[in-house]
């Protein structure tokens, strides 16, 4: 019986309160306010959720440039399809990201990719190197090029090795 003078003591605050206004705005300003957010709400929170989505899914991406991964286009290209297949293949994407590339490690001594300022300017050289000699040797006689074209590239490529 020590809890009927506490709840009588409830009813009666209930019973004399008044109804709050919660609300500074009433009437037409109220209406106004409320149009102005729904439309804000249907227009920039849909903008912002595609971006959202859209910077989630170059996430690996980011991380492979930033780690230099060598297999950085590949990884772009399966951001890019995740896309497609609702972010099925993301997860993939960033698993991969993250993983060092043990056969490129194997094969070059390095498990980063080159700068892409150094491999763009070993890349012009080589190439135009053999442009400029097939240009000499004329069609068909590409394939007799000597060992010492193969040079550069591969003198370049020892040059960035790390001791594994």
């Amino acid at each position: 019986m020590k809890l009927r003078p506490h709840l009588l003591a409830g009813i009666a605050l209930l019973a004399s309160t008044e109804p709050a206004f919660a609300s500074l705005l009433s009437g037409k300003a109220l209406e106004t306010a409320a149009n102005a957010i729904s439309w804000v709400v249907l227009v920039f929170v849909p903008a912002g959720a595609i971006y959202l989505f859209w910077m989630l899914h170059i996430w690996p991406e980011r991380i492979a440039q930033r780690k230099r991964h060598p297999q950085k286009e590949a990884i772009h290209a399966l951001c890019l399809l995740s896309l497609f297949f609702g972010g099925l293949l993301w997860p993939l994407a960033w698993l991969w990201a993250h993983t060092k590339p043990v056969f490129y490690r194997a094969a070059y001594g390095t498990d980063k990719a080159p700068e892409d300022n150094d491999a763009a300017a070993q890349g012009n050289g080589a190439s135009a190197s053999c442009k400029s000699q097939d240009r000499t040797r004329g069609p068909g006689r590409a394939a007799d090029t000597p060992a010492s074209a193969a040079q550069p590239v591969a003198s370049a490529m020892r040059a960035r090795k790390e001791p594994i």
